[in-house]
């Protein structure tokens, strides 16, 4: 092997080392594999079909189209997405979920429970559920859930103790949703600069292909953006009006006599009682002379006939 041929050997050697660092530099720098820097790699930043800069942010977060149709729009190219980063939860305002529970005893339930929903009324609140029930000594006993504004909770449940003759339990409790609230803002963001761009992309569709494919995708996007706002508007709600629960009971006391106390109507009740009992006896009675004289005598007979013959059968014998 001559020197020359040896020289274009080593050439050739070092030429292929350099290609092959140049692949892995441009690989690292683009994050994607070697069989993907062809076409890709050269695209322009404004092709859609490149997927590059703004457009491939919307591939991450969106299902890709058809590749077909997505060839064909070559040059329809969303806008640039809005900032979508929001206030972290430590920097927004606290969204707490607060409620209470007071079981209370007092002189009168059928005067403490409207005293109670007047109360969340005047405080801006209102009336979630509301009974009475009364047992059979006449003492009452009720249930009353509100829902009062959160800044006014510490206040209304001061004022909802003051009508007790003694509070037996008194419970409160608060659930930090802020993190998870503005985690939902965010989303709905991302949601909404996501729908605005299928809508350029749905402007500049030239086929009947192309806007049936945009649309799917954009019905998705709505969807999505429905349920945030759903799941906003829920935690909203929960948040700015805290729920106290009301359980209320009578002292007990000594009654004569009790409610639903009538001799007159009891008297009547053991003689309609007698009654039933004189009847059954009679149908049951019926029942034995029916139904057993109807077994009873046949078997009767058949047995007497029986002993006859048995004894007709021993005296020839003798």
């Amino acid at each position: 092997m001559t020197k020359k041929t040896i020289g274009w050997i080593a050439a050739g050697a070092v030429a292929t080392v350099l290609l092959a660092i140049l692949l892995v530099t441009a690989s690292a720098t683009y994050n994607m594999p070697f069989g993907m820097m062809g076409s890709t790699a050269t695209s322009s930043g404004s092709s859609y079909g490149g997927m590059m800069g703004d457009e491939y942010q919307l591939a991450e977060s969106a299902p890709m189209m058809d590749s077909a149709v997505a060839t064909r729009m070559m040059g329809i190219v969303p806008p640039e997405m809005p900032p979508t980063a929001g206030t972290t939860a430590a920097e927004a305002d606290q969204k707490i979920i607060r409620t209470g529970f007071l079981q209370l005893t007092v002189g009168s339930v059928a005067e403490t429970s409207p005293q109670i929903v007047a109360l969340a009324a005047a405080n801006g609140g209102y009336v979630q559920s509301s009974s009475v029930n009364e047992d059979q000594d006449g003492r009452h006993s009720g249930d009353v859930v509100i829902r009062v504004p959160s800044e006014k909770f510490d206040a209304v449940l001061s004022s909802i103790k003051a009508f007790a003759d003694v509070v037996n339990v008194e419970s409160t409790s608060g659930q930090d949703v802020t993190e998870q609230y503005t985690d939902l803002e965010a989303q709905l963001r991302n949601a909404q600069a996501q729908e605005a761009q299928y809508l350029e992309i749905l402007k500049k569709a030239t086929t009947v292909e192309e806007t049936l494919n945009v649309q799917q995708y954009l019905s998705g996007v709505r969807y999505q953006i429905e349920s945030l706002q759903g799941q906003i508007k829920y935690l909203s709600n929960a948040t700015s009006y805290s729920t106290v629960s009301v359980s209320l009971s009578e002292k007990p006391g000594l009654r004569a006599p009790t409610k639903g106390f009538d001799i007159v109507s009891t008297i009547k009740e053991a003689a309609q009682a007698l009654v039933a009992v004189v009847q059954n006896l009679g149908v049951a009675l019926v029942w034995l002379v029916i139904v057993g004289g109807g077994i009873v005598v046949p078997v009767g007979l058949v047995a007497w006939g029986i002993v006859s013959v048995v004894r007709k059968t021993r005296n020839k014998k003798r």
